[in-house]
């Protein structure tokens, strides 16, 4: 314990406002799109009395909708902070284009397979994280478009027949297939919360530095003993 006590900790500024409001937006969106897809697509429920005055699935339908409008603007804030926030948020920092970041990500990728490989602490995302962060943000992408594709067949308004007609055409106007894919999202997203959970988790315990707490506040302490060598310090 008295080597920790005389290490040195390294606190910054990491996430700004607009990534933490971006971030739990996108958290509770894709949480509520879960619940009231599956709901949507498994009704388990029969309601009683009339139809019209309780209205439970058209409730569940609202929020579906709402949530999946909320996504969208979370996601189209996450997309332009991405080129005018600290480095920590830019795409150019999270695309893995440099050598040493591929041989962390497969550094990363050992230690969590075998634990007796030290796991290290990054000021921002790891190159792993930063990885599966751009493929999340492709699913959020992806389920937006199939989302809406499906929301515009049931408009008709000249806007939503021109856009769903738009996102037909990228799945060769098979509304049944635009179905299937965004539904298999469902899935893509369950497994990936469970994963981040338990990665979160992981690396509070293994680095010793902050996670939770640091996408409500921003700040971020890590132990400079923990960092890789290739992370920048202040």
């Amino acid at each position: 314990m008295a080597e920790r006590s005389e290490s040195r900790i390294i606190y910054m500024k990491v996430w700004q406002a607009p990534i933490r409001i971006a971030h739990w937006l996108m958290f509770a969106s894709v949480v509520t799109l879960g619940i009231t897809g599956y709901l949507i697509g498994n009704p388990p429920f029969s309601a009683p009395g009339e139809a019209s005055r309780i209205y439970t699935l058209g409730t569940i339908r609202f929020l579906h909708f709402l949530a999946g409008y909320v996504l969208l603007a979370s996601f189209l804030l996450r997309l332009y902070w991405g080129f005018v926030g600290n480095r920590f948020s830019r795409w150019a920092t999270m695309l893995p284009v440099r050598k040493w970041q591929w041989r962390w990500i497969w550094g990363e990728t050992r230690s969590l397979l075998w634990p007796r490989i030290r796991y290290y602490a990054y000021t921002g995302h790891a190159p792993l994280g930063n990885l599966v962060y751009l493929l999340v943000y492709l699913g959020v992408l992806f389920s937006i478009v199939t989302g809406f594709t499906l929301y515009a067949h049931q408009q008709y308004t000249p806007f939503w027949r021109t856009l769903g007609a738009w996102g037909l055409a990228l799945f060769g106007y098979n509304l049944n297939f635009v179905h299937l894919l965004h539904r298999l999202m469902l899935w893509f997203f369950a497994i990936f919360l469970v994963v981040h959970l338990y990665l979160v988790v992981y690396t509070v315990v293994v680095t010793r530095t902050t996670q939770i707490d640091t996408m409500i506040s921003g700040k971020k302490f890590v132990f400079e003993e923990e960092l890789a060598p290739e992370a920048e310090k202040p």
